[in-house]
């Protein structure tokens, strides 16, 4: 872990606790890959690789004077690199067997081993460590929404004594709006080879192309990266097929079809978003009005997003614009959003009517204006902006321009 990254995890630990103290929060428990990562550093393979849920605990204090504590099975604790000085490791046993020949950990070795992971046993951890830090009877707050429901009775159960069970989806959406110069860097790399990317497989475009090529030639792109970046997502669509799709269309390209990139790449844990059209050959007279409305939302987007301002007045000025220039039946539920850890690539807060959060400094968000229409296809643009102090910078560098291939 280099210093850039612990001075990020010092950060957000600091900002953490400036909440649970405004919110009168004892603990603060992740349980999700992405905010167990965010407070942790560490990328659990059972929750990234297996998608397995409540399987490990971050948990951050209020009380500066307490080490965060990670739970988690005996089997990946083995892999743990955090700082010790930062977080002090508790295990509870999984199913795959772990031996200790050379009798290395002691007496704390058990041996042994459930058939499944044991979400009784990770919180009846928990309610230890609450116990030893003199909380049982204060209030957390924990990701309830998005746990199943057998393991939110399993955690009431292993902690009867907390007084209130707080949701902590919210203050995780502040905490991870606004970004570290560490959170930020991944994100620019992430943008820089999503666009890369783009370019690439843009090449390799020729009448008869179909999407499953694109993606192809997408992917490979990818594999030129030192760091090894994989694709987070990539929406490739051809002709009037605009549907989102998990097994790509095979289908023959044909001169004039439209062709639409919503694509992200992963670094680090942090993925981008990002979106260009280009039509095969010259542009029907309908795409090119639809286009250049959908251009001029974003352009005034661009122009407008500032600090202070928000987030309902850029959506509402955005869908007025584009619909002023054409597009009088354009309707989305949002326009962008804040770009980071979320495996569905977007995350709150959206530039959205019901939005109450502002653009603030060290937010990236991403503003975008799709299009998806019968006949047509898909037509869309997405940039990555940073907020400043004193307005935005894009992150992209490729042309908004309706390219012609």
């Amino acid at each position: 872990m280099n210093q850039d990254h612990q001075q990020h995890l010092d950060m957000i630990s600091e900002r953490a606790r400036q909440i649970m103290d405004s919110e009168n929060i004892d603990a603060l428990v992740a349980t999700s890959s992405e905010n167990f990562y965010y407070l942790s550093g560490h990328q659990s393979a059972f929750m990234y690789t297996l998608r397995m849920s409540e399987v490990g605990l971050a948990v951050h204090f209020r009380d500066p004077g307490r080490k965060a504590i990670i739970i988690m099975n005996d089997f990946e604790a083995a892999g743990f690199t955090g700082d010790p000085a930062r977080y002090e490791i508790r295990t509870y046993p999984t199913w795959v067997d772990v031996d200790d020949p050379l009798n290395l950990k002691g007496g704390s070795y058990q041996g042994k081993r459930p058939v499944s992971p044991q979400a009784e046993e990770m919180f009846g951890v928990l309610q230890q460590v609450l116990e030893e830090y003199g909380i049982s009877r204060g209030r957390m707050a924990v990701e309830l929404d998005l746990m199943r429901h057998s393991s939110v009775m399993a955690l009431r159960k292993a902690c009867p004594d907390i007084s209130e069970l707080a949701e902590a989806g919210p203050i995780f959406t502040r905490l991870r709006a606004i970004k570290t110069p560490w959170e930020i860097q991944q994100l620019r790399k992430a943008c820089a080879y999503a666009e890369a990317g783009v370019e690439y497989a843009v090449r390799e475009i020729e009448p008869g192309v179909s999407a499953a090529g694109i993606v192809d030639a997408f992917r490979r792109s990818l594999m030129r990266n030192p760091d090894g970046s994989t694709p987070r997502f990539h929406m490739i669509s051809v002709g009037d097929h605009f549907a989102p799709v998990q097994v790509f269309d095979t289908r023959p390209s044909r001169p004039g079809d439209v062709i639409k990139f919503d694509v992200g790449v992963e670094v680090a844990g942090y993925g981008s978003d990002i979106a260009r059209t280009f039509v095969l050959g010259e542009p029907a007279d309908a795409t090119k009005r639809i286009y250049e409305a959908l251009r001029r939302g974003h352009d005034r987007l661009l122009q407008m997003i500032e600090p202070g301002m928000p987030m309902k007045a850029a959506f509402q000025e955005g869908m007025s614009v584009i619909r002023a220039a054409g597009l009088s039946q354009y309707n989305r539920g949002h326009l962008g959003h804040s770009a980071g850890l979320s495996l569905a690539a977007e995350e709150g807060p959206f530039i959205s009517p019901s939005e109450t959060a502002i653009f603030e400094p060290n937010m990236v968000v991403c503003i975008e204006t799709p299009y998806y229409g019968h006949g047509i296809g898909a037509i869309m643009i997405e940039d990555m902006l940073l907020i400043t102090e004193n307005g935005v910078e894009r992150l992209n560098r490729l042309s908004t321009d309706l390219v012609s291939l």
